[in-house]
């Protein structure tokens, strides 16, 4: 089944790279993202060797995730049935992804950094000083409105579940307003990964659908954009 021809193997390397980009949902954003990183990194004045280092870890990520779904597919093809080994085989290729993806984060923490740090924090520099109660007062209004769209919807209660997600809702608030209120890159980093983290632990732990907490983010962090825009 080896082809003889260099050509002919290129083309079916290729097709491969196509095949799992089109059929793996996790490749796809892998490749979107590396598409994404190397293109806004031109703008950043890197060196020639950052360049190079960033180019080479979002390689390595892309490779491990094919190598994954490669060994996913033949895991599949030879174990029809579900058993013991085929997940500890499935996991062991996952955490090498998982691996390679942590490097990348920690070269692209110290590749690109302070570069974004000294954009971002030009663009925050020039928001405007506000007092603190619109805080308080937006995440209020977040809230209520949290609490009427469940009742208009039907759905889960007040504090748990339903249509919008309350805790999304309330920590998107709270990022916008430290955007506002700090001004500091490092600390808006932080309380975003901790943003996050709370919408993806109300989907994980089932209490709301992806869609309930995206609305819910989305409704947290325009109502108190728009606070804030209504009192500059």
């Amino acid at each position: 089944m080896k082809s003889d021809s260099w050509w002919k193997s290129l083309g079916f390397a290729i097709e491969g790279i196509i095949y799992a980009v089109r059929h793996e949902r996790n490749l796809k954003i892998h490749t979107i993202l590396a598409v994404l990183i190397l293109f806004f990194a031109l703008f950043f004045k890197l060196k020639f060797l950052e360049y190079i280092i960033l180019a080479i870890t979002v390689t390595l990520v892309i490779a491990a995730e094919l190598f994954n779904t490669a060994i996913e597919y033949i895991v599949d093809y030879i174990c029809k049935e579900k058993c013991e080994d085929a997940k500890h085989i499935k996991d062991v290729a996952a955490g090498a992804v998982l691996t390679t993806a942590f490097g990348a984060i920690f070269v692209g923490y110290f590749v690109l950094f302070d570069k974004v740090r000294e954009y971002a924090g030009f663009a925050l520099k020039r928001l405007p000083d506000l007092p603190y109660h619109l805080t308080v007062m937006s995440l209020s209004i977040t809230v209520l409105l949290v609490v009427i769209l469940k009742a208009i919807f039907g759905r889960g209660k007040p504090l748990h579940g339903g249509m919008p997600s309350g805790h999304a809702a309330t920590a998107f608030s709270i990022l916008v307003s430290i955007i506002y209120l700090t001004k500091d890159v490092m600390v808006i980093i932080m309380v975003f990964l901790l943003t996050i983290l709370v919408c993806q632990s109300r989907v994980q732990l089932k209490i709301h659908n992806t869609t309930e907490v995206v609305i819910g983010a989305i409704l947290g962090a325009v109502i108190t954009f728009f606070m804030y825009k209504f009192f500059l």
